[in-house]
């Protein structure tokens, strides 16, 4: 426990450090953001709380999120501890992707004590896969489930499959988050990103499923990130279920235990998750749709400099703990 406690403050402090470079126009920090410093200032930290992180890859040997890991055998296809990230062909050759790892350590970050469970995509294809990794989640311990992925290969709309077995793990009672995407589109333009947002809207799921688009910070002012998909005018469905959180140069963990910064809905996503967490903490009592709910109705309408954030781009807003808590007390 000492360990854990140990290496989330020096991740924190890390992550402080190099976001003050990243974010050097104000030195505006993505926990500043988010007002994360008041939940902490409340001795909140993700305590009690468990996340599964589906992604394709993840280093779990990294010193800042071993601790955080599940002890339990890892969720792979053969069920073993084999966890690891794929390589791409990048600019210095063949490199380690580090996507699960960077998603996994920014949920450290801002709930250091938050259980993550690792649920890596099998490597059979189709959408087999996402089934698969689904139903693990599903049977698992997790409150929150963190997709920071596309679930189809195709980019069409949401398979039948996999679609079920969204429903299926939105009725184990897990809230879900998804990255809404960085085609720079409204969500209601893409085959695909339509099928998560009728799927947000689908009874069955009980709105326990949130889209998570990304913000950035530039020449001083709060924007919606320009590779972020978003609502769009007029798609009120879009904007209802549709939450906004920091997702550029996000400064988080990579493979081989150093750091560094992503960009994408994919980190924003992550950002919810780790503020759904301290808010279940703050109140255990919450059913995953009523998490949901305090997220969207306490989400900041209005960006640090004082411009109104439009539907249309951030839907419910950026997401704000300190209302949060404090709505959350009435509740």
């Amino acid at each position: 426990m000492i360990q854990r406690i140990v290496y989330g403050i020096s991740f924190l402090l890390l992550v402080i450090a190099v976001g003050k470079n990243a974010w050097r126009e104000e030195s505006v920090s993505p926990h500043v953001l988010v007002d994360a410093p008041y939940a902490h200032a409340q001795k909140l930290d993700g305590n009690g709380t468990t996340v599964a992180v589906i992604d394709e890859g993840f280093d779990c040997t990294h010193l800042a999120l071993k601790e955080n890991f599940s002890d339990h055998k890892y969720h792979t296809d053969h069920g073993v501890s084999d966890v690891f990230e794929p390589l791409f062909f990048g600019k210095n050759g063949y490199e380690q992707e580090s996507h699960g790892t960077h998603v996994a350590g920014i949920v450290a970050g801002l709930a250091p004590q938050a259980e993550i469970i690792p649920i890596q995509l099998g490597g059979f294809g189709g959408d087999q896969a996402f089934v698969k990794a689904l139903h693990t989640a599903e049977l698992s311990s997790a409150h929150v489930v963190n997709i920071s992925m596309r679930l189809t290969y195709t980019g069409r709309k949401i398979g039948p499959n996999v679609q079920q077995a969204l429903i299926d793990l939105a009725k184990a009672g897990k809230l879900i988050v998804i990255a809404a995407g960085n085609e720079s589109s409204p969500l209601m333009s893409c085959a695909y990103t339509k099928s998560l947002v009728d799927l947000s809207h689908d009874p069955r799921l009980e709105g326990r499923l949130l889209l998570a688009g990304a913000s950035a910070w530039k020449d001083g002012k709060e924007v919606l990130a320009p590779f972020s998909n978003y609502p769009g005018k007029r798609a009120l469905s879009a904007q209802t279920t549709f939450i906004t959180a920091p997702g550029a140069d996000i400064v988080s963990t990579i493979t081989g235990g150093r750091f560094g910064k992503k960009s994408g809905t994919s980190m924003a996503a992550p950002m919810v998750v780790g503020a759904a967490c301290l808010l279940r903490q703050a109140y255990p009592h919450l059913s995953a749709e009523a998490l949901a709910h305090l997220l969207l109705t306490s989400a900041r309408q209005v960006s640090l400099s004082g411009e109104v954030l439009s539907h249309a781009h951030f839907g419910a807003g950026i997401v704000n703990l300190r209302s949060a808590l404090e709505r959350g007390k009435m509740l």
